[in-house]
């Protein structure tokens, strides 16, 4: 794995949904980013829920959900899995 979700999640961080859409080629990072990298990160954070939302014509992002239901939501339209793996290393990081 390519980015530091490889150890334990945040404990502030309570939840991560990836949305994506099967076809687009504007989720294509964000497919191939889960493909690599889900395992990886269930096998080290095996209880935490990092969920993935696939339904056609939706707009690719990240949506961190925080202690006190805290949300912030990134925008990975067009991103490559390394552009990703970066958001994902900023919403790792305390609201």
């Amino acid at each position: 794995m390519s980015f530091k979700a490889a150890g334990a999640l945040t404990k502030a961080l309570q939840e991560l949904r990836v949305h994506v859409c099967q076809s687009s080629p504007a989720s294509q990072g964000a497919r191939e980013f889960i493909l690599s990298n889900y395992a990886a990160i269930k096998k080290v954070n095996p209880g935490f829920p990092f969920l993935v939302r696939e339904s056609g014509g939706v707009e690719a992002k990240l949506i961190a959900r925080y202690d006190l239901g805290v949300e912030k939501t990134v925008s990975i339209q067009g991103d490559s899995p390394a552009a990703i793996a970066s958001k994902l290393d900023a919403l790792m990081q305390a609201p």
